[in-house]
């Protein structure tokens, strides 16, 4: 299928670091691809001006959008806005859905998904590791921040705030993964990056400098090779399909390996959305396969065609069967609905679960009320809800939680505009939602704005340094 694609990349100023000036590569090797395969292409710079971007987009009328934006604003955290903005015009668009790229944006989030799953992640400080650790920044990219001096001896030499996880002194392999075209995933040639003629006092790793700086001295001694033994290479390949399915991916992804002397792999990063510039290592694995460049963006392309009309089947469509009520039943699995999301860790499903327990055994005694919404598969979602102590007319939303399957199709706000309805019959005026200032839950705030919440406050370094509290208000009635 063919048809108008816009190119949809952050726009990148004269003097933008070389990390940000790749995407402009990236940009015109997709539309080199694209052009060859029939698509009619057309570009879309976008900054943090979302009015701006959806104006344009609505001009465009693309078919399909390839959505190539790593960061807004020089921020990485910021990349979400654009499949934010994507799902609520409705448009098709390439690689990493909403959720998924949320989620692998923030190496927190991220690592607390895989460990769900029965992945191998290197242990942290918190799992009493005595060390070394590697620092790195929870929420950007590129081996942004990493240098020398990334690597520290013990747990109380890692910064106050930072991210931290044990240094596996071993081997580095990169996987590359590709739709198949039929909602599987292909798995290409494993890439084993190779540190030649190393200082003996530099730890093995490719920082920032010597990743995209020509004239740094260790600029030229990573080399890939993908002379990989058969045997590891096929148990990476099935760790990375486990972490595609885990981690909901579509389109494609790129993620990177630690080999410890002892043969653990450990999986160190998900890059989801990974450069498509021709001289990258996405495109290298493709060609290992016998699959050229423009081929892979066609792929990726017609991807985005499988995963919304047959992955996402209630999604995107507003008018997709749904049920609304209020009885919370004792097999509604709140818990399983929440683990779904990948958003929330053990202690926070803990209480959205005894919140549920409350409701169940006090019934409209309870100061908790809920609105549950079903679909053809089950409980698709659920608002958790009550009246502020102390106050005339202000409520709380304590939880609102849409499974990955039906995100983007309508419930959410179906959930709210019940939910306003009901405050508004019992006598509120208020409803108040609080949420993270981080990555992960940048989704969550594009919800609240474009269900017509309003920001009132933010409350910095209120769950963690770094990590504000945002209270959201919308008015009943």
């Amino acid at each position: 299928m063919v048809g108008r694609c816009t190119i949809l990349h952050q726009a990148v100023p004269p003097d933008a670091p070389p990390d940000e000036q790749d995407v402009l590569h990236a940009a015109d090797a997709v539309a080199r691809g694209l052009a060859a395969d029939g698509w009619t292409v057309v570009f879309c710079p976008m900054t943090q001006n979302l009015a701006a971007a959806e104006a344009e987009l609505r001009a465009q009328r693309p078919d399909i959008v390839f959505n190539l934006v790593e960061s807004l604003g020089g921020a990485d955290v910021l990349a979400v806005a654009a499949p934010a903005l994507l799902e609520r015009l409705g448009l098709r668009y390439t690689g990493a859905g909403l959720a998924a790229l949320a989620l692998t944006a923030d190496k927190r989030a991220t690592r607390r998904a895989l460990r769900r799953a029965g992945i191998l992640v290197p242990p942290g400080p918190e799992d009493g590791h005595a060390g070394p650790f590697i620092v790195k920044h929870a929420t950007c990219h590129a081996s942004f921040g990493l240098g020398a001096d990334s690597v520290v001896a013990r747990a109380d030499a890692v910064p106050a705030g930072s991210y931290a996880e044990a240094f596996v002194d071993g081997r580095e392999f990169n996987l590359s993964l590709l739709a198949d075209g039929a909602g599987g995933v292909m798995a290409l040639p494993v890439a084993e990056l190779l540190f030649e003629n190393w200082p003996a006092d530099m730890p093995r790793i490719l920082d920032y400098a010597g990743k995209w700086q020509p004239e740094h001295p260790l600029y030229d001694r990573t080399v890939r090779s993908f002379d990989v033994a058969p045997d590891l290479a096929d148990r990476l390949q099935r760790i990375g399909r486990a972490c595609w399915h885990a981690l909901g991916l579509t389109g494609y992804a790129r993620i990177d390996f630690r080999v410890a002397p002892d043969g653990l792999a450990y999986l160190i990063d998900v890059n989801a959305n990974p450069c498509l510039a021709e001289d990258a290592g996405f495109a290298a694995a493709a060609e290992r396969s016998g699959l050229d460049h423009a081929t892979i963006v066609a792929r990726i392309a017609e991807a985005a065609f499988v995963d919304w009309n047959t992955s996402a089947p209630a999604a995107r469509k507003l008018d997709a069967p749904v049920a609304l009520r209020s009885a919370l039943r004792d097999e509604d699995d709140i818990s399983g609905l929440c683990r779904a999301t990948g958003f929330f860790g053990d202690a926070e499903i803990f209480v959205a679960e005894e919140l549920a327990a409350d409701r169940r055994v006090h019934g409209p005694d309870s100061d908790y009320r809920f609105l549950l919404a079903d679909d053809a598969l089950g409980l698709a979602g659920y608002a958790c809800y009550g009246p502020i102590a102390g106050t005339a007319d202000a409520w709380d939303l304590y939880w609102i939680v849409v499974h990955p399957r039906a995100q983007s199709s309508g419930i959410g706000r179906r959930l709210v505009a019940a939910v306003l309805g009901d405050v508004s019959a019992s006598g509120g005026g208020r409803l108040y939602a609080e949420t993270a200032g981080k990555a992960l839950y940048a989704p969550t705030r594009a919800f609240y704005a474009a269900a017509g919440f309003m920001l009132q406050a933010i409350v910095p370094d209120f769950y963690a340094p770094g990590d504000a509290k945002q209270i959201w208000l919308k008015l009943a009635g």
